[in-house]
């Protein structure tokens, strides 16, 4: 296994995005419609992905109501949903990556290029400045005669897992690491094999971080902000310390 130096700052970039994430019921909504797009099934009894995904929004207090509306709605709306990816450098020094999923790139694009260029932004490459990784924060249902260290481990090794951290053992809580190719289909292989999906997410962390002053801190949260506004935006990782 790769050992846990890097925890310290995955725990610290998904506590941040996740204190900034807004409209938790939209972005559950659009992963729920990816679940039945990818396992290309309505019915989470065959369909592992959508079983994870609803899971996951009962566990964020969803009610089935909307959840089952957004099924329904999955079935009838024949446009694909596609992964995007937009680098930015804002001002000098910020550099960001930002996910984001629409049936419409066009409509996304032409919104997002006059937002960056009114705020002093820039369309860059920022893949020297970040290392990605797939997270998959999930828990144990069973452990079969072993200790969650034990089965988290020997998972790990045999699933094809780079690296595994034990969150709580008693509630057999654990995070696995992955290559971002993988992501997927690890993801389906540990729901088949004993684990509860709590969370899969594709995360970046910054190879350095940037401090701001107070003034540009202030200018970078109303140009995120008017980000997360644009219909379709999943995720946003930075280099703001």
């Amino acid at each position: 296994m790769a050992g846990h130096s890097k925890w310290a700052n995955i725990k610290h970039i998904k506590a941040q995005k996740d204190g900034m994430r807004a409209a938790l019921f939209t972005k559950i909504a659009r992963q729920l419609r990816l679940a039945v797009q990818e396992g290309k099934s309505a019915d989470p009894a065959v369909n592992t992905l959508l079983r994870a995904e609803i899971d996951f929004a009962l566990k964020k207090n969803m009610p089935m109501g909307s959840i089952q509306s957004t099924i329904k709605k999955c079935q009838h709306n024949k446009a694909q949903l596609k992964k995007h990816r937009f680098d930015i450098r804002f001002k000098r020094s910020v550099y960001m990556v930002c996910h984001i999923y629409t049936d419409n790139l066009a409509a996304v694009k032409y919104e997002i290029t006059a937002m960056i260029k009114k705020s002093g932004g820039v369309f860059e490459n920022v893949d020297h400045m970040f290392e990605d990784f797939g997270l998959i924060e999930a828990t144990a249902l069973a452990q079969d005669g072993l200790n969650i260290e034990e089965k988290a481990t020997e998972d790990a090794i045999t699933l094809g897992a780079e690296d595994v951290e034990i969150v709580d053992a008693k509630l057999g809580t654990v995070n696995f690491i992955c290559s971002p190719t993988h992501l997927i289909g690890l993801t389906k292989t540990l729901s088949q094999n004993g684990y509860s999906i709590d969370n899969s997410e594709h995360m970046f962390t910054p190879n350095s971080l940037v401090q701001l002053t107070e003034d540009e801190r202030k200018a970078y949260n109303i140009f995120v902000q008017k980000l997360r506004d644009v219909p379709g935006i999943e995720d946003i990782y930075d280099n703001v310390e």
